[in-house]
């Protein structure tokens, strides 16, 4: 009698470890690469999800320049950001996206975090949006061109002289932590080469002209011939080998 007793012990708890590992597996977002969607993918479940809440955690300004159809912007930078997430509905379909991925991967991540169920997040952010030609809306303040026109682009970067064009945007962090060493790599390299820093959300068309959806990128000219392109936070090695020898 004490061994059967056991034995169904033993039966039932197998059973309740089962159970319950099932139902982590079936939780909505279990499988995190399924809710990290191409533009294209990301438009198409909007569109099925008549519902969904849009959320652009870009800035006020990089929101008013083009966003996403009846998008809703929630600076992930400000400092009233958790707030206002967790005053949201849990339980609603929600889509995130900001320029290249990075701060909507760490919102969604928060919402995750505190209970969301179903949050998806664009791959690549508004850059491959863009680059895949989709629908934006604009607001009346938005930007009419960007400062730099494709001949001005040219202009700069035919120059004897090796040019490097960095492609950044004010809110992206590796950007602003290598800013010093460029500054200083800028000082040591001068007469032999230069180092020019174009805005993104200055220049929107110049940038989906040259393909470019993701920051930091650069780009290496010699006598208006590119010669490579580098991608990411650079140090100061990478640098004086792309520069070549002062």
């Amino acid at each position: 009698m004490i061994r059967f007793f056991s034995t169904l012990l033993v039966m039932v708890f197998c059973f309740s470890c089962q159970s319950q590992n099932n139902d982590v597996s079936s939780t909505p977002n279990a499988n995190l690469q399924d809710y990290k969607l191409s533009p294209a993918a990301f438009q198409k479940t909007i569109n099925s999800n008549k519902n969904a809440v849009i959320i652009d955690v870009r800035t006020s300004e990089e929101f008013s320049s083009g966003a996403l159809a009846n998008a809703i912007n929630v600076d992930f930078r400000d400092k009233y950001f958790e707030t206002r997430v967790k005053d949201m509905d849990v339980n609603k379909v929600y889509f995130v996206y900001c320029l290249s991925g990075g701060r909507s991967g760490n919102a969604a991540t928060f919402m995750r975090k505190n209970g969301f169920k179903n949050v998806y997040e664009m791959a690549g952010g508004m850059l491959a949006w863009n680059k895949a030609g989709l629908p934006i809306t604009q607001s009346s303040n938005a930007p009419l061109k960007d400062k730099l026109s494709a001949e001005d682009y040219k202009a700069m970067t035919n120059s004897e002289k090796i040019v490097l064009i960095d492609f950044y945007a004010p809110w992206c962090g590796p950007c602003r932590q290598m800013l010093p060493l460029i500054e200083e790599i800028s000082k040591e390299y001068e007469g032999k080469a230069k180092i020019i820093r174009i805005n993104i959300d200055e220049n929107k068309m110049l940038t989906k002209q040259l393909g470019i959806d993701e920051i930091p990128f650069f780009k290496l000219y010699k006598n208006g011939e590119e010669k490579g392109n580098f991608i990411g936070q650079l140090d100061r090695p990478t640098f004086e080998r792309i520069l070549g020898a002062k």
